[in-house]
C-alpha cells in the first residue's frame, strides 16, 4: 500500500499534462517561421539601364547614390525574367533595391523616361 501515491501519480500525470495542452492557446503554425525569417529592406533607387542581361537575368544600371547604403555606380542587379521585356537600353528607371543570399535585386522596376 505504500506505493499506491507513487503509482497513482504515475497513471495521472499524463492526464494532467494533456489537460494543460487543451487550455494553451494555439499558435498559428507559420508564427514560429515567421519570426525566425528576417524582412528582406528594400531601398529606392533611380538609374539608367545600360544593358539587359538576359543570361543572367539581369540589369546592369548606372544608379544614383543610394543614401546610407551605397555610393553611385553601375552594377549588376538580378530582376524578375519579365522585367527584361519591360525595359530597354537607355531607360530611365525607378525600383526598390535589396540584398538577398544570392545577390542584389531590383523589385518593381517602373521606366521613369522611355529612351530616346
Amino acid at each position: 500500500m505504500k506505493n499506491l501515491p507513487v503509482l497513482a501519480l504515475l497513471l495521472l500525470a499524463p492526464l494532467a499534462v494533456r489537460a494543460a495542452d487543451c487550455c494553451a492557446e494555439p499558435q498559428p503554425a507559420s508564427a514560429s517561421i515567421d519570426a525566425a525569417a528576417p524582412a528582406i529592406k528594400t531601398h529606392p533607387l533611380k538609374g539608367v539601364v545600360m544593358a539587359l542581361l538576359p543570361e543572367k537575368t539581369a540589369l546592369l544600371v548606372k544608379h544614383e547614390e543610394v543614401p546610407g547604403v551605397m555610393r553611385a555606380m553601375t552594377m549588376m542587379f538580378k530582376v524578375e525574367p519579365a522585367v527584361l521585356t519591360q525595359v530597354k537600353r537607355g531607360d530611365a528607371i525607378k525600383a526598390l533595391m535589396s540584398r538577398r543570399e544570392d545577390g542584389w535585386w531590383l523589385t518593381e522596376v517602373a521606366v521613369a523616361a522611355p529612351a530616346k
